[in-house]
């Protein structure tokens, strides 16, 4: 009997420890039971009750490293004048101009899009411009707004893939203050005829005593306007009888004007040259003889040089060419 009590004894404890504290206390009480109805001491036979298993302890998770890790960057838009640099249009390739003067009969402000009329009839054009294009109104610097069907424009565009696009739109609102240069077709009795450089177009204006005239040197008289002469002038349009407000003579037939410039083209073969006047800022070709011209081998693109040249009332023929000194020191 003995024998029995220790291998009920020893199961007991293996359940009780596979169950837990609680199932412990239940062998103990039947163990109890057991040592009374056999009439043994149950002190001889207490068992302590096993400790529960301790609970594992998670090990804390590493901090990850800022290799690979995620993150959010942020613009810096004070100081990024251009505005949003994913959205901002690339620069304008370098490419040749082509002047397009005509008027305005479509503005789709919408898709950037303007439709024109060339001044002498073709067909019309379809313009676009961007954020890229320097749009004027009057001298100042407008916005596409200020473009209405029926205005004058002159558009320098460039091809831009499949597009005419516009690096510069001049606008010229029907009525108002008006601007044209070109040269002087005739002067009669107060009225003045131009052929307007741009559109090709005959331009009637009225002089009067309150029409200032003044030439590069300075302020001039009327009676130096003449047939052939270069002109720039400010007038109001739209009216019947436009006056003259301003008049610039630039060239007269038969008188000679000194420039001074860089070199912006040369053709030895046709004895034509280009400049950049640094006087008044504009572009001028002058005409020369390449056999008679002893500089002709340094006449280059972007040699500094000085011409003395006179107006035959077609065009500026040279009469003397120097490089300077700036371009020999090259």
């Amino acid at each position: 009997m003995k024998h029995i009590l220790i291998a009920v004894i020893l199961m007991s404890a293996a359940l009780a420890f596979a169950q837990g504290t609680n199932g412990i206390v239940s062998v103990d009480a039947r163990v109890a039971t057991t040592a009374k109805d056999t009439g043994t001491n149950s002190s001889a036979t207490a068992i302590t009750p096993a400790a529960a298993p301790a609970t594992a302890s998670i090990p804390a998770l590493p901090e990850p490293t800022a290799d690979g890790e995620p993150h959010t960057e942020m613009l810096d838009w004070a100081n990024t004048p251009a505005g949003d640099p994913l959205l901002e249009p690339k620069p304008l390739p370098h490419a040749d101009l082509s002047l397009i003067g005509g008027i305005a009969r479509t503005v789709d402000t919408v898709h950037n899009r303007l439709l024109v009329q060339p001044f002498g009839g073709g067909g019309r054009y379809l313009i676009y411009f961007d954020e890229r294009t320097r749009i004027l109104s009057g001298g100042r610097e407008t916005t596409a707004l200020a473009i209405h069907p029926g205005d004058r424009v002159y558009a320098d565009t460039q091809g831009l893939g499949s597009q005419v696009f516009a690096r510069t739109l001049q606008v010229r609102p029907v009525g108002g203050p008006a601007q044209a240069s070109g040269q002087v077709i005739e002067v009669l009795g107060g009225q003045v005829r131009l052929q307007d450089r741009l559109s090709g177009q005959t331009i009637q204006f009225a002089i009067s005593d309150r029409t200032k005239v003044e030439t590069h040197n300075g302020p001039a008289s009327a009676t130096e306007l003449h047939s052939g002469s270069l002109i720039e002038v400010k007038f109001m349009a739209g009216g019947r009888q436009s006056e003259a407000q301003s008049i610039t003579i630039q060239a007269s037939p038969g008188e000679s004007y000194a420039f001074a410039g860089i070199l912006t083209h040369v053709d030895l073969r046709d004895g034509v040259l280009a400049l950049d006047n640094q006087t008044d800022g504009n572009n001028y070709e002058l005409y020369f003889d390449p056999q008679g011209e002893k500089s002709v081998g340094r006449l280059v693109v972007g040699a500094p040089v000085s011409v003395t040249a006179s107006f035959d009332g077609k065009r500026y023929r040279a009469i003397s060419i120097r490089v300077t000194e700036a371009a020999r020191d090259r």
